[in-house]
């Protein structure tokens, strides 16, 4: 009997030992971590209201996938180095606008691309030559770029030198500011410059033209590489459907020119052809 009663006396705990071992659940617990969507400031793409959100062009189309997704992060505006930093450092990060390279192509997943160029070097009308050489741009000129982009990568490998010929800034605007008052004459700009925007820039006193070429740049939401695949998907499925049922083509039509547009638009219907993507 005293045996009987031992055996049912352990039966009890061991039924115990599951619910000891659960995780207590706490008010507010949630089952994934919220995603941080940051971006750079810039004079175009992404702006604050008076109420302190962030809108813009570039964001247009973050917070419309957004809406897609279910998703209610606020966006968050941060010098590029420092987003740059947390994107690659950090493991629930989206980070935006940023350009795809090979060397960068392992530290993210991508969505997108929002955004393809063609890239030059640009002067002031008058200050430098249309058909200058690059051993007179490095000899003779000062480029200035934001710091940790892809392109003063490719500004030091065609020789420039930091601190002697090429100006590092923080924000992207800066550079403008920079040809404005002298202190720099070279600036990187994408080829494909609409009547619109030139007209923004000569009314700022930047009459510019293009004087050397540099390498072509896509643009893309760069997200962490913990993040989850499905997310990505729901994400990039979100951005096709928007771009192949003309809302990015409304959103953009007048800003952006009709090659990149139309290029995009055949971009997102394959990757809607390869993920299965439901319209």
């Amino acid at each position: 009997m005293k045996t009987t009663l031992t055996f049912l006396l352990w039966l009890f705990i061991l039924t115990l030992l599951p619910l000891a071992a659960e995780p207590t659940v706490t008010a507010g617990t949630t089952a994934k971590k919220p995603l941080r969507i940051i971006t750079e400031p810039a004079s175009r793409g992404r702006l604050k209201d008076k109420h302190g959100s962030v809108y813009g062009m570039s964001t247009q189309i973050v917070k419309a996938i957004q809406k897609q997704v279910g998703d209610s992060t606020t966006i968050e505006i941060l010098p590029w180095a420092r987003a740059y930093a947390i994107a690659v450092s950090s493991d629930n990060v989206a980070v935006y606008d940023t350009i795809r390279t090979p060397d960068r192509e392992h530290k993210f997943k991508w969505v997108g691309p929002i955004k393809l160029y063609s890239v030059n070097l640009y002067a002031k009308r008058g200050v430098v030559a249309p058909n200058a050489s690059l051993a007179d741009l490095l000899q003779n000129h000062v480029a200035c770029e934001t710091r940790n982009t892809s392109i003063v990568n490719e500004l030091l490998t065609l020789g420039f030198e930091i601190d002697k010929n090429l100006i590092l800034s923080l924000k992207s605007g800066d550079c403008y500011n920079m040809l404005k008052i002298g202190r720099a004459e070279l600036i990187a700009m994408h080829g494909d410059v609409t009547p619109k925007r030139m007209a923004q820039l000569q009314d700022a006193g930047l009459d510019l033209q293009a004087v050397y070429p540099l390498q072509n740049i896509e643009m893309y939401l760069a997200f962490s590489r913990q993040v989850d695949d499905g997310v990505i998907r729901q994400w990039q499925c979100a951005f096709n459907k928007l771009v192949l049922q003309g809302q990015f083509r409304q959103l953009y039509y007048d800003e952006y020119p009709e090659v990149m547009i139309s290029k995009i638009e055949g971009r997102a219907a394959l990757s809607q052809q390869q993920l299965l993507c439901l319209l």
